[in-house]
């Protein structure tokens, strides 16, 4: 048996870490440790408070307290099934969509039996986030052509900074992050935004046209994760951009003009879930990328420094203070963005 932690979301508004004991691995599995876990805010304070809509779906039995959160991590691995494939040995460094735990074990044929080698140089605490930015990377592969296209990021939560560096790294130019928070502007300016611009400020449209010096971006990316934030993303795209919906928006949105704000604008808008996107089915709309190129890409985007981290992680935390990193994520935006749980 090999002795694992496990920090789990036990009710809402409660976290724990507990001790739990994994088998060795079976012909069809793998067995990783994690030196570093990412937290995504969105999904997990989704959980964390109650609110997500799987909690409640008898359809979706993974989604019930005790909940094991996160789904980003990077280690190494610690055993291999005979059969498993792709060539891994123990030792191997990893990127892969683990829980916050020091030790997973991966099965064939399951959603979340991914594992990817990472580059020679990268470290674990960088590549923990990985598995997170493909969240905010969907939106560069969505919209086909990027290289010296216009682009306004509305909402710089994890996933926003993601979709904006991203942004930055596939060429488009200029880049604007839009978000009321501060340090979240901040962030995007370390990592390369050509100018951010206050949510909370009367005339954000209005800034966004003049330092583009046109009627709007040609390429919005909302990641607010609130479906009333849509309508105003397609406001902010020039007639003919592109309005692309990453993270989770969770809701209904209301009073959006199809006719004048969409229709006669000739505007697209269109989803890019950092998982459907990349399904066998979708990679004809995804320009043949696939899960696997996607996370390759963005490991050695990361190892080289073209996907910039500056001002991400603003904090390191051990697994039993995750729920501190949770209540600071919520109500304390100004102090707390990206987080990283150390295993090790």
């Amino acid at each position: 048996m090999n002795p694992a932690r496990q920090a789990v979301i036990t009710e809402p508004f409660k976290v724990a870490v507990r001790e739990v004991q994994l088998p060795d691995p079976a012909a069809n599995q793998i067995l990783v440790g994690a030196e570093y876990s990412g937290v995504s805010a969105g999904t997990e304070l989704a959980v964390y408070t109650g609110s997500h809509q799987w909690l409640k779906d008898p359809a979706m039995p993974d989604w019930k307290f005790p909940f094991k959160s996160g789904y980003s991590a990077a280690g190494r691995v610690l055993k291999v099934g005979k059969d498993f494939p792709g060539g891994f040995k123990e030792g191997d460094r990893v990127s892969f969509p683990g829980n916050h735990a020091s030790a997973e074990l991966l099965t064939v044929g399951h959603e979340r039996c991914r594992v990817w080698k990472m580059p020679d140089g990268l470290t674990s605490e960088k590549a923990a986030v990985a598995v997170i930015a493909r969240y905010g990377f969907g939106a560069s592969v969505r919209v086909g052509l990027t290289l010296g296209r216009s682009c306004a990021v509305l909402g710089l939560g994890i996933i926003g900074q993601f979709a904006l560096r991203c942004a930055i790294a596939a060429g488009m130019s200029p880049v604007v992050g839009i978000d009321a928070v501060k340090m979240r502007r901040e962030a995007a300016t370390k990592a390369g935004a050509d100018f951010v611009i206050d949510q909370s400020t009367p005339d954000v449209k209005q800034q966004l046209a003049n330092f583009l010096g046109a009627k709007g971006a040609e390429v919005v990316i909302d990641a607010t994760g609130v479906p009333a934030a849509i309508p105003t993303a397609m406001s902010y795209a020039c007639d003919a951009g592109q309005v692309v919906v990453v993270g989770s928006p969770r809701g209904k949105a209301a009073e959006v003009n199809f006719y004048d704000d969409l229709h006669r604008r000739y505007i697209e808008v269109t989803g890019a879930h950092g998982n459907m996107l990349f399904e066998p089915a979708h990679t004809r709309l995804a320009g043949a990328w696939d899960i696997n190129k996607a996370q390759h890409w963005l490991l050695r985007a990361i190892a080289s420094g073209r996907l910039s981290l500056a001002g991400l992680v603003t904090h390191t935390i051990a697994p039993e203070q995750l729920g501190d990193a949770y209540e600071g994520l919520l109500k304390d935006k100004e102090n707390w963005l990206g987080v990283v749980v150390r295993w090790v």
